[in-house]
């Protein structure tokens, strides 16, 4: 019972809706602005760069508090997983928005940044590179977590954080599906096009 207390725990914590209540400051809803995602990028785009960077970090600690205290107490490996996907589940599929959110990668950097600092900031650098060739956001996102499992196995990687990736890539499979969908029928903006237009604001 206390195992899966704390997995209810992470998901109420990864349910704290950030992204919507940083711009609600402002008297901006992101549910109803910009591309409607209730995210981070969405929360930078509506309610601008602070609002933005207090929502980011909101949703990057609602991933990593959660796994890095469960680390330390109670490291069984299936429960460090659960409760690690449990704060992305609460993201993508918020409590506090009927079961509304947005998808998860600000959240999944977090968890990411609890298992291991140094391979956090490996994926953020491999992350931007592949922006920067491909010029498009979700599929770098895309590209990046499919490949997390593969990329961990040939550094060596085991254990619980394998299988966390293996479940925040699929979840961000089916959160990104229509995205995806766009990106497949060439109607998904390029970042540099997306930059520019934030930027002439």
């Amino acid at each position: 019972m206390q195992n899966l207390g704390f997995i209810l725990l992470a998901y109420l914590v990864g349910s704290i809706p950030f992204s919507h209540i940083f711009p609600k400051l402002k008297g901006k809803d992101v549910s109803q602005a910009g591309s409607k995602n209730i995210g981070a990028t969405n929360a930078l785009v509506v309610a601008g760069p602070i609002m933005g960077a207090l929502a980011l970090l909101g949703d990057i600690l609602k991933g990593y508090l959660p796994v890095f205290l469960v680390l330390r107490y109670n490291p069984f490996p299936w429960v460090v997983i659960f409760v690690a996907l449990a704060t992305i589940v609460g993201h993508d599929f918020s409590v506090f928005l009927k079961f509304k959110g947005g998808k998860g990668v600000a959240t999944t950097g977090g968890c990411l940044l609890a298992f291991d600092p140094v391979f956090a900031i490996l994926v953020l650098l491999i992350w931007i590179l592949t922006i920067v060739v491909s010029r498009y956001f979700i599929l770098s996102t895309i590209l990046v977590l499919a490949g997390l499992p593969w990329v961990m196995l040939i550094l060596g990687l085991r254990g619980a954080i394998v299988w966390f990736a293996l479940g925040a890539c699929l979840l961000s499979f089916y959160t990104h599906r229509d995205d995806l969908k766009r990106l497949l029928a060439g109607q998904e903006i390029r970042a540099d096009e997306a930059v520019g237009k934030f930027l002439s604001k």
